[in-house]
């Protein structure tokens, strides 16, 4: 097994992919990392969409571009469409005291997170992609109207397998330290 600390700083953004079709099994254990996500009360807010078919591809690649971004969509051999369930099922307690759907965000956010990771441990390039009208994409996919599609993932080959150096803000800046 890889450093984590290490495949943390391999994964990037992928916007450039090979003409390389990626094995169905690939994409299904990245939805397996995914379901292992923490959730709360172990709600696993989520659902995910594997997208492979060529003519839906399309589609979805037309619909990320809408404002006009994404156009490498086009290229991507694979799109994972992260959506959150309209009402996770959580603790009546927690219900009584918090709005059913607190949590449910950063549960989404946290699957995804682990998605991207495997993916990155797999061998393949991805980007999360958060430009998109969520009406049309839940009914390009036949999605339930009530779930919020909260990301499309573009899976595949990188054909620049180089890893670029990182900007991140130092770690002085985003954390303190209470002893």
């Amino acid at each position: 097994m890889k450093d984590f600390y290490e495949l943390a700083q391999r994964r990037q953004s992928c916007r450039n992919f090979k003409d390389k079709a990626v094995d169905g099994e690939l994409l299904v254990r990245c939805v397996k990392a995914a379901s292992l996500a923490p959730s709360a009360c172990n709600s696993q807010p989520w659902k995910f969409v594997i997208v492979t078919n060529d003519e839906k591809k399309g589609a979805l690649a037309k619909l990320v571009q809408e404002i006009g971004l994404n156009k490498w969509a086009e290229a991507a051999p694979a799109f994972i469409v992260v959506a959150e369930e309209a009402a996770p099922v959580l603790m009546p307690i927690v219900v009584e005291h918090y709005d059913s759907k607190r949590y449910s965000e950063g549960d989404v956010g946290m699957a995804t997170a682990y998605l991207i990771l495997e993916a990155a441990e797999q061998g393949l390039g991805c980007c999360i992609i958060g430009t998109f009208n969520d009406a049309d994409v839940k009914a390009l996919l036949g999605l339930p109207e009530g779930d919020t599609v909260r990301a499309v993932v573009a899976l595949g080959y990188a054909a620049d397998e180089s890893v670029r150096q990182k900007k991140r803000k130092d770690v002085s800046e985003i954390a303190k330290i209470i002893d």
